[in-house]
């Protein structure tokens, strides 16, 4: 049996398989959940395309079933129709199997009870226990009565449900890259509905990933859709991850949109029709903040996470959130759930009103930024290691928010640096109001994370 204590991480579990985890360790982690949750009556359980999926799944449904809880089994499907499933029915829980973007060889369970993820108490009290009745060879008592197993599709009832949210000034030739991942063949399915013509490339789940890993954030996995938007002559095209929570935006001349132009793009579409607060994450860019300030809206920091940004959306009303890593969420249409199908059919409305959509996205403020540093540092180091940096400027007086990480604050511009709440690793990322400001303010906060230790 494998359970590494570190793939209990702040709003998931998650590590390699199967050195980190198992179907043993599996088993006893869900069974300990069901434990937990006494009233909890009904899960949905859903799976990525990765090859160890099918095998942890049915050690979960086992589980489940096991402490007496019915299974809603919707078998290999993407964070949109898993979130859905479960919100739309009001059923109790859900827990998919899933390590969404990273590597082939990771996997991991997100878990959500009445609609929201776990807490990370949640996440701990699971740890505790699990590791516990590992240790001491204690099983988790089966329930008097096991629960059944329902298999069940959404995937009808989603389209029917999205598509008349969704008003195309013009219909839309578009190329989707699922990278093999649970997304498949379903953003077809949606846009043809709204008379698209659509070209998938890479839409066969394959858990070996061989095009491309399953990470669209990363610019080197774009490649392929690039070429296809140009060869195909379409108006964007949409590359998603492994299991669709997010979706990066291709223009008709083949190029990615930033994200930070996407996040601004999205918030005044919103906002023209919903007048509100935004909610972003760390890395959200000066101009969007300035272009926000100037409209009189009021914007909100929040940890770099997507279950962390619905939370502060749910604090705040916010009609509008998300995050630069391809995370978008519109709790005013839809519901609060991670659905990088959804955020491609909002895109897509914007893409429609526009004769040539790279041309209006020229028109946008110069935005220098640089792309994100991974820096490799041990999960039980890296949280430690940012603590350090936050003593450090504070010794120093160095003026930063300390929301997620230490974004520090130039006159110029900011430099970030934070762990990462999937992966073993630190990350960093800088901006300036012009290419000499990005270079000036990335020498001198380099030299600042040096002195804790931080180094690419």
């Amino acid at each position: 049996m494998k359970i590494n204590p570190f793939i209990f991480r702040n709003y998931d579990i998650r590590g390699i398989y199967p050195e980190d985890m198992d179907e043993e360790g599996v088993f006893l982690i869900v069974s300990v959940f069901a434990e937990l949750f006494p009233d909890v009556r009904e899960v949905v359980v859903a799976r990525d395309s990765r090859t160890s999926s099918p095998s942890l799944a049915q050690a979960v449904i086992s589980a489940l079933v096991e402490q007496g809880k019915d299974v809603i089994d919707i078998g290999l499907a993407p964070d949109p129709l898993f979130s859905f499933a479960t919100e739309h029915y009001d059923f109790d829980a859900g827990i998919t199997v899933t390590a969404s973007h990273n590597s082939k060889e990771y996997n991991g369970l997100v878990i959500s009870v009445g609609c929201r993820a776990v807490c990370l108490e949640v996440l701990e009290e699971i740890k505790t226990r699990a590791l516990k009745n590992k240790e001491c060879g204690i099983e988790v008592s089966p329930a008097v009565k096991r629960g059944g197993i329902k298999k069940f599709d959404p995937t009808h009832d989603y389209i029917s449900f999205v598509i008349p949210k969704t008003k195309l000034k013009r219909k839309l030739k578009i190329v989707f890259d699922s990278g093999n991942g649970a997304m498949g063949f379903l953003p077809e399915q949606v846009f043809k509905k709204l008379g698209c013509e659509t070209i998938t490339i890479f839409g066969e789940p394959d858990g070996n990933f061989p095009n491309h890993p399953p990470d669209p954030y990363l610019e080197e996995n774009l490649e392929h859709i690039k070429r296809e938007v140009l060869t195909q002559k379409a108006d964007c095209g949409f590359a998603f991850d492994g299991d669709g929570d997010r979706v990066v935006l291709i223009d008709n001349n083949g190029r990615r949109v930033l994200e930070d132009y996407c996040f601004l793009l999205l918030a005044k579409h919103i906002l023209k029709k919903e007048k509100g607060a935004i909610v972003h994450g760390m890395r959200i860019s000066n101009v969007f903040l300035d272009q926000m300030s100037k409209m009189g809206v009021k914007t909100f920091f929040s940890v770099c996470h997507h279950n962390a940004v619905i939370q502060k959306i749910r604090q705040t009303n916010a009609v509008f959130g998300g995050e630069i890593t391809s995370h978008y969420f519109f709790p005013k249409e839809y519901y609060l759930a991670d659905d990088a199908l959804f955020s491609a059919l909002k895109l897509s409305e914007i893409v429609s009103q526009t004769d040539n959509f790279a041309e209006f996205i020229d028109t946008f403020p110069k935005i220098y930024t640089s792309k994100e540093m991974f820096i490799n540092v041990p999960d039980d180091r890296k949280f430690l290691m940012i603590e350090d940096l936050k003593k450090y400027l504070r010794k120093s007086k160095v003026d930063f928010i300390d929301i997620d990480g230490a974004r520090i604050n130039f006159e110029n511009g900011w430099a970030l640096a934070r762990a990462s709440n999937t992966s073993p690793y630190i990350k960093i990322r800088f901006e300036g109001k012009t290419k000499k400001d990005l270079e000036l303010i990335k020498t001198k906060s380099l030299k600042l994370f040096e002195e804790v230790g931080i180094k690419p």
